[in-house]
């Protein structure tokens, strides 16, 4: 499902989505649900570490998901490249919760 979540965000007032270039149905997963979160990874080849540098390289202040994996592993991303006061990673759910 690529339409609706961004529908509902879309609607939120002053929000603007920044797309990364690879999204939707060319998206790069985190790597979690393929197994790779239980894999050790070399840092700058974990897919979380690249999403993490795509989404701030398009300005995004906030990575929003839906994926418990995309949660975990793009947390760990963000701590380990010291990104925590660049780029919060937040479930699409909370994102909606903070402006109900």
């Amino acid at each position: 499902m690529y339409d609706q979540p961004r529908g509902v965000l879309n609607k939120i007032p002053g929000l603007t989505l920044n797309e990364m270039a690879e999204s939707q149905s060319d998206s790069l997963c985190c790597g979690g649900g393929g197994g790779r979160v239980w894999m050790e990874t070399q840092k700058g080849e974990r897919f979380s570490d690249q999403r993490i540098e795509q989404a701030m390289n398009v300005g995004a202040e906030v990575l929003a998901t839906s994926c418990p994996y995309c949660i975990t592993m793009l947390e760990d991303s963000r701590k380990t490249m010291d990104a925590t006061e660049k780029i919060e990673v937040k479930d699409i759910t909370e994102i909606i919760q903070e402006v109900i």
